[in-house]
């Protein structure tokens, strides 16, 4: 039962988070290597798929079909996009700048929610939103006189994300398990991208196997170890912990590219954090798991 221990539910983020960054770190590697992003996305996720299949299996004991298989297709498609233009964004700009705006995912949902199901949205989450937003002003810097593409399409990446977490929990309703989700969200991305790398293939050469297959083991790392993090503590808990990764980003950019973010992107950084953890704060209601979910599936 989440909460029973809090404390571990809080080093499996923590851990989760540490593996996404270092991953990004990889990806961004062999993004600068000039090998297609599609092909990136491919060999990730079969190294990763490779790994998690065992426990896969066994989570899904050969009911294979899921409940809904529109809304599965569809979350696993939305994911694929989400995850191409956070890749590409990695190639472009900052790490830390791309991870901290593909984590604009929880100012988005309000937003989507409002507009696709007229949910309301308190006060409270009016003030988050809007502070979070005001946060991203200052990291995407309009005052030099341009915005960056590699920025935008972090930005796209984190509403992708939004409208995948709001599919995690229509699937949640319908009692689809994570496994069978994140099972064709694998066995798709893996189909898709195999297709799309056909016309412009590239073979990856030398240390590239490597960044591919280590990225793959840590994006395993990621889900076994954020599915782990809600079995000892609730959404709520965890929630706040999830930016950590933007302070790893940061780490990743500075040891190994010698990049350091500018006083704007820090300020900005600590807006978005803060106004995220001001959301993620308990108010009578928890915050719902499937939120928080939907940044593993």
């Amino acid at each position: 039962m989440a909460d029973q221990k809090p404390l571990v539910g809080i080093f499996f983020i923590i851990a989760a988070f540490l593996a996404y960054a270092i991953m990004s770190g990889f990806v961004k590697a062999c993004s600068l290597s000039d090998l297609p992003v599609q092909e990136i996305i491919f060999f990730q996720n079969i190294f990763a798929l490779v790994i998690l299949l065992p426990w896969l299996l066994k989570a899904i004991n050969g009911d294979w079909l899921p409940k809904n298989k529109l809304l599965v297709v569809s979350r696993a498609l939305l994911g694929l996009l989400s995850f191409y233009l956070f890749f590409v964004a990695v190639k472009l700009v900052p790490l830390v700048n791309a991870v901290l705006l593909q984590n604009t995912t929880p100012f988005f949902i309000p937003l989507l929610a409002l507009i696709f199901f007229r949910k309301k949205i308190t006060l409270r989450v009016w003030i988050s939103v809007m502070i979070g937003f005001v946060g991203v002003t200052l990291v995407l810097n309009p005052g030099r006189g341009f915005l960056r593409s590699g920025d935008l399409i972090a930005l796209a990446a984190g509403l992708m994300s939004a409208i995948t977490t709001i599919l995690v929990g229509r699937l949640d309703e319908k009692k689809e398990t994570i496994q069978i989700i994140l099972f064709y969200l694998f066995t798709i991305t893996i189909l898709v991208t195999g297709l799309w790398s056909i016309p412009n293939w590239q073979t990856p050469l030398g240390i590239l196997w490597i960044y591919l297959i280590v990225s793959g083991i840590l994006y395993a790392v990621f889900q076994v170890f954020f599915v782990m993090s809600l079995k000892f503590a609730s959404a709520t808990t965890i929630a706040p912990f999830i930016y950590m990764v933007v302070v790893f980003s940061g780490i990743v950019d500075w040891v190994v590219w010698h990049q350091t973010p500018g006083l704007l992107t820090v300020v900005g950084a600590a807006v978005v954090i803060g106004s995220g953890i001001f959301s993620a704060l308990p108010n009578g209601k928890r915050t719902s798991t499937n939120s928080v979910r939907g940044r593993s599936a």
